[in-house]
């Protein structure tokens, strides 16, 4: 066998063949000839397994019988099934959704095993850090346990603990994935689409900062910090000396999950204003905070008495820059105020594969989708549903959504449809209206204008500073005959005009940009004549004007 990455390791290779067996039981025979895994050194592996057909009359769906499997090949491809449940402009809808509902719930380790993890990264005996710890946990995941204890304070708290071993599991089927996703991109055109190395890579990053309970406890921080003013949304305190990279403890939280209808009344709690609140809270993580709980499923939100919730499992957090934010936002209000332009300008921005070409065909689709689908949906408070049209759209003409909006779409998605559960008259359009709004006109107001301005100023200032030297020593390379420039033009009798054309083109560019380095200068200053600056600025936006109108009107003649 060739050295490769399997073939190093002959735990690799014994893991690689029980994945295909898995497979192959599941149905799944088909698609690992296509993956050509039949061929080379994975079909010498695979030497003996029946490459059957999928059952036949079973009722199942390709979904739920990927889901039995990964179930079925344990906690890492659990998680990789709850990663791709976040992509449905990779997987279709159907299938990520089926994905969304992957268990992740195992057979608790034994109490005695999980000691010495919570007593070496503590480093103290269990007596010394409880006054009691209940053995028996309160849940168990594929990665951790959860135990209920008491502080030596009373305090009562929850403990979770990574089950042992686990991160060594991990990284071993890490780097399986990683040899097949190089295999599969090198034996499959069809597969390149999808990028396999990307989706493993992208899960890589996503498990491994799960596994390390201090960037959780960094999350819960931030959580903590940006609601702290908001009596209706609970985030459990954390208990740093309790935490480590293999233990987090925190406030133990008495609730229910948010879809528990029959304990509303008990908690005195309204399911319309709940509703109402827990998308609230994640349009605020979204659009003010740009961090965001990236998994809010029923499970991880807690009702509490009073139209109180509290968020939990905070390990898996999604981050958006302000860019990215404004793009999303740019998309939602191009399709409230029907402005095929815009949206289209958004939807290549928020692409992580966008080329620069013509898009005429997409505009076009985007125009017929504004028209006609968007009002249905908007007209039933479905807004995330109908960001998810777009996504299929953008999927139609080969771009590809930039993970961190895939995970942003994901959560989107299992909020309002939690809201819908509790409240199916819930407006999610009339929600989110407002954020977009408020970042579309914060754009605009003095504060962040003069903030764009600072920020460019000193480019500006270079520009100005460096450009004298460089055309002097452009000057003396032609003088001195080192200047050689290599054209190829099919049309030169226009190229003569068009070079006169770019150059007053450019003067006047020169000229807006003194302008308003001039004016933001005089502006910044002290001085009497600092309002003086509004004119330089009143004039370089009128000789912007005249100059994008030469543009549009000249063209490329």
């Amino acid at each position: 066998m060739p050295h490769t990455k399997l073939g190093r390791q002959t735990v690799n290779a014994v893991r690689f063949v029980e994945i295909v067996q898995v497979l192959v039981r599941h149905g799944f025979a088909d698609m690992v000839r296509r993956a050509h895994l039949d061929q080379g050194w994975p079909g010498r592996l695979l030497q003996g397994i029946r490459m059957v057909p999928p059952p036949q009359g079973a009722g199942e769906t390709f979904g739920s019988r990927l889901r039995k499997a990964l179930t079925e090949l344990g906690p890492t491809f659990i998680k990789l099934g709850q990663v791709l449940s976040t992509r449905p402009d990779l997987i279709g809808h159907t299938v990520a959704e089926e994905l969304s509902g992957l268990l992740d719930e195992v057979t608790p380790v034994d109490f005695e095993l999980m000691r010495p993890t919570i007593e070496g990264d503590l480093g103290r005996p269990l007596s010394e850090l409880f006054s009691h710890i209940e053995t028996a946990p309160v849940a168990s995941a594929s990665l951790s346990q959860v135990y209920r204890a008491a502080l030596p304070t009373g305090e009562v708290v929850a403990v979770k603990a990574q089950r042992p071993d686990i991160g060594t599991l991990i990284e071993s089927d890490i780097s399986l994935m990683e040899t097949l996703a190089e295999w599969i991109t090198q034996h499959n055109e069809d597969a390149r689409f999808f990028n396999p190395k990307g989706i493993v890579e992208e899960f890589a990053r996503s498990i491994r900062r799960e596994l390390d309970f201090n960037i959780e406890a960094m999350a819960v921080r931030r959580f903590a910090d940006n609601f702290s003013g908001d009596p209706q949304i609970v985030i459990p305190k954390l208990f740093p000396a309790y935490t480590a990279r293999r233990i987090i403890t925190l406030e133990w939280i008495d609730g229910v999950p948010i879809n528990d209808l029959a304990a509303y009344s008990q908690k005195g709690c309204e399911p319309s204003v709940i509703a109402q609140v827990g998308c609230r809270a994640l349009c605020d993580m979204v659009f003010r905070h740009r961090f965001f709980h990236a998994d809010p499923h029923p499970g991880n939100i807690f009702l509490l008495e009073d139209n109180r919730l509290a968020f939990l499992d905070l390990g898996m957090a999604g981050h958006l820059e302000k860019s990215d934010i404004l793009a999303f936002s740019d998309i939602l209000l191009a399709v409230f105020h029907e402005d095929t332009a815009q949206c289209l300008n958004a939807v290549l921005e928020l692409s992580a594969n966008y080329e620069p070409g013509n898009h005429t065909r997409l505009a076009h689709e985007i125009s017929e989708y504004i028209a006609f689908e968007a009002p249905l949906i908007l007209a039933g408070g479905q807004v995330v549903r109908g960001m998810e049209l777009m996504v299929q759209i953008m999927r139609r003409h080969g771009l590809e959504l930039a993970p961190r909006f895939a995970l942003l779409l994901k959560a989107l998605v299992t909020i309002e449809k939690v809201g819908h559960t509790l409240d199916p008259a819930m407006d999610m359009t009339a929600i989110i209206r407002p954020y977009a709004e408020d970042l579309f006109l914060e754009r605009y107001t003095p504060a962040q204008l003069l903030k764009n301005i600072n920020t460019h100023l000193g480019g500006y200032v270079r520009l100005s500073r460096q450009a004298p030297s460089d055309v002097a020593h452009l000057l003396r390379q032609l003088r001195a005959g080192k200047l050689r420039f290599h054209i190829h033009h099919e049309h030169l009798e226009t190229l003569a005009s068009t070079i006169e054309r770019s150059s007053k083109r450019s003067s006047v560019a020169m000229i807006i940009a003194s302008l308003i380095i001039g004016s933001s200068l005089l502006f910044l200053s002290e001085t009497p004549f600092a309002r003086l600056g509004i004119i330089g600025y009143f004039s370089a936006g009128l000789l912007g004007l005249l100059l994008i109108i030469s543009i549009l009107w000249g063209g490329n003649r």
